[in-house]
């Protein structure tokens, strides 16, 4: 379930930013007074862009003015190009500021050595146009969380890493592994040129970085290899704010307070998880929760299954009041093409049950259902 899916946002509109305004959703009396609001754009960059996002307050600041990032994941590998901008319109007039994606690596080089940012020659690379995906974004006046990886997750293949990684039998993925690194080194030498020329403070829409995804339950510790990533990146003249993103309840286990802003992810408790973000990152700094969830994976053989929209206002309500900037995950599903679902382990502790388990959508399955999974498989 996620918030296109629901229908509320069905309206047309034109697909081309000529002739759009905001007023033509609102009653004839709004009119005036949306005429002479300003965009986001517009507000943020008045007298010049001095500043990008900070984080050294309890407040997020965007150019030396506080902001909340009202945000929606919307991930545009898995919404085909010609769609991009009628979902990202309608994201802006339901309110949000900022649309986040993740970066498939596996898509972006699925060969060894060879790039696809949509000039390849596969049935996927119409999909990969990243460049014209956050100019579009910056066109409806949205701005940019950019998950680079090089792990996303995001219920696909292999967590986004390319399976070609598996050829090398020295390799250990998501570690400081020197053969690892090497192919992480050589992809983001391609990415980050691209990305950087993006950033906000460049006149682009990219307001933050995410390092890594939710590190501590990746079965590692290795925080030598959170530092490579960041040494790396802003080794590409990455200026924008640096994040990582967990569920609240592992502390700084899989990130390092210091260096990143750490935010989280989770579905309920909110009061008692907005804590604990806040306990976990240096004092006095703003909280974020980077997925808030709209449900959960469907599996294959399982039954569909929904949240309650009662709840799940109530609780993204909660966040609001709180107050607390926020990322709907996901907003916009959009489609798993051919094999590029990821699987989920019931069994963690033994991967030769047979209950690996195929996701269907990043979706909607309870995490009770989960852990009643695992107890009774």
């Amino acid at each position: 379930m996620t918030i296109i899916d629901t229908g509320v946002l069905n309206a047309t509109a034109p697909i081309g930013a000529a002739g759009f305004t905001l007023s033509k959703l609102l009653p004839t009396n709004f009119s005036n007074a949306v005429v002479d609001l300003p965009t986001n754009y517009q507000y943020f960059t008045q007298g010049g862009i001095r500043s990008g996002l900070s984080a050294d307050g309890s407040r997020f600041k965007l150019n030396g003015k506080e902001v909340f990032i009202y945000s929606g994941a919307f991930h545009y590998f898995r919404v085909p190009r010609q769609y991009w901008r009628d979902r990202l319109r309608k994201m802006r007039a339901a309110g949000l500021n900022t649309v986040e994606t993740y970066v498939p690596w596996n898509l972006h080089e699925p060969r060894s050595g060879h790039y696809d940012f949509g000039d390849g020659r596969n049935d996927m690379s119409d999909f990969l146009h990243l460049q014209e995906f956050m100019k579009v974004a910056q066109e409806e006046d949205l701005f940019v969380i950019a998950r680079s990886g090089p792990f996303i997750c995001a219920e696909f293949e292999f967590g986004g890493l390319p399976s070609w990684l598996l050829r090398e039998s020295d390799i250990e993925v998501r570690t400081s592994n020197p053969t690892y690194m090497k192919y992480v080194t050589r992809f983001f030498n391609v990415l980050m040129p691209i990305l950087a020329a993006l950033q906000f403070t460049r006149g682009g829409p990219i307001i933050a970085f995410q390092v890594e995804n939710e590190y501590s339950i990746s079965g590692k510790h290795d925080l030598e290899y959170l530092k490579l990533l960041r040494n790396l990146i802003l080794s590409h003249g990455i200026k924008e704010l640096l994040v990582t993103s967990d569920n609240p309840r592992y502390g700084t286990y899989g990130s390092l307070p210091d260096l990143f802003l750490m935010t989280g992810n989770f579905d309920d408790h909110i009061e008692g998880n907005l804590i604990m973000i806040q306990k976990n990152n240096r004092p006095n700094r703003p909280i974020m929760v980077m997925e808030y969830w709209g449900g959960w994976m469907d599996f294959w053989g399982d039954n569909h299954t929904e949240k309650g929209a009662s709840l799940y206002r109530y609780n993204y309500e909660h966040i609001l009041k709180h107050p607390a900037s926020v990322n709907v995950y996901m907003f916009v599903g959009g489609t798993n093409f051919g094999f590029l679902n990821g699987a989920q382990n019931f069994k963690y502790d033994d991967w030769n049950t047979g209950r690996l388990i195929p996701n269907m959508t990043s979706s909607t399955l309870c995490c009770q259902q989960i852990k009643d999974k695992k107890s009774s498989a």
